[in-house]
């Protein structure tokens, strides 16, 4: 005699008092929700932060940062590596691509770049680098932020340094990005010839503008590298998680008044603290929608969970 349960076990009838079995809805990705083709982009940083509380389905990329460049083309060790693991783990199963972010401000040092993409061999040598740490650490792409190429023989060397990348990493599917200045006469260490070269650049629309980072000043640094020849759909416009002039972050602002969220200037440490709030992130966002290839936040760490929450503002405008 076959008993129910073992009829379920062999494949044959289940009884008939049971209940179809319904499966859970899916929370679409990123990329699924947001129109095509349009990105968020968040940084993690090594130093702050915690990859479990990230809002992935509300994020196509993430850039882990910083891995810094040596003057003869190797890459100093990656930072917190299993942070790094963990956080390509956790993307690439909510569909996020995740890059590794060479470089950054460094305080204002950017000799090792300097002196690398001076040469045919010490770029060779940085190439070999960048993929065999893709490769390492299954990474999607690179995000190159050096601050900054000067016009002239710097941004000549940036030119041979990304076409050179975009050689070896296009043919593996692998995303070539970098952050770029807001604007001004630096913006033209960045030639025209790198915009054919990369997936999107980063553009890094704050610490500038009065108040910081407003939108019109955001706008129009966005708008002055289309104007440059950049295509808007490799135009990603950043935003602030934090604010001028004392760097606060913006969990801290919302920490001391949840109605802080809605606006983007406060009185705090002594001084007008301004920001961007949620109304002003939806708002460039929106325009982003039309004018551009999306939004890139600096950073991730600093954002709050919930109904304040800039990741899901930003999502929520893309989407809406």
């Amino acid at each position: 005699m076959v008993t129910a349960a073992a009829a379920i076990t062999m494949g044959l009838a289940a009884p008939s008092s049971a209940a179809p079995v319904e499966k859970a809805a899916v929370e679409p990705t990123a990329v699924q929700a947001l129109p095509p083709g349009f990105r968020s982009v968040g940084y993690m940083p090594s130093w702050s932060g915690n990859v479990n509380t990230i809002q992935y389905r509300k994020l196509t990329h993430i850039n882990y940062a910083f891995a810094l460049p040596n003057a003869n083309g190797t890459l100093q060790a990656i930072p917190d590596p299993n942070k790094l693991r963990s956080l390509v783990t956790q993307g690439h199963n909510n569909g996020v691509k995740v890059s590794l972010a060479i470089g950054g401000w460094n305080n204002g040092n950017d000799s090792a770049f300097e002196a690398l993409a001076r040469s045919a061999g010490t770029r060779t040598a940085f190439v070999n680098a960048v993929v065999n740490v893709i490769n390492q650490y299954n990474l999607d792409g690179v995000d190159i932020d050096w601050e900054y190429p000067d016009p002239g023989a710097s941004g000549n060397n940036f030119t041979a340094l990304m076409q050179q990348l975009s050689g070896a990493l296009k043919p593996k599917g692998k995303l070539l990005t970098a952050a770029v200045v807001s604007g001004g006469s630096t913006a033209n260490g960045v030639q025209p010839a790198v915009f054919g070269v990369v997936d999107f650049l980063n553009i890094m629309a704050y610490d500038g503008g009065s108040p910081h980072a407003n939108y019109q000043w955001s706008i129009d640094s966005l708008n002055g590298w289309k104007a440059r020849g950049l295509p808007a759909s490799k135009a990603v416009l950043g935003v602030p998680f934090y604010s001028r002039p004392n760097y606060l972050t913006y969990a801290q602002i919302v920490a001391m008044n949840a109605a802080n969220a809605q606006k983007d200037c406060i009185q705090a440490s002594g001084a007008q603290q301004c920001y961007n709030g949620i109304p002003t992130i939806k708002r460039k966002t929106q325009w982003a929608k039309t004018n551009a290839g999306g939004i890139m936040n600096w950073e991730l760490s600093q954002d709050t969970t919930g109904a304040t929450s800039l990741v899901s503002a930003i999502f929520d405008a893309a989407g809406s």
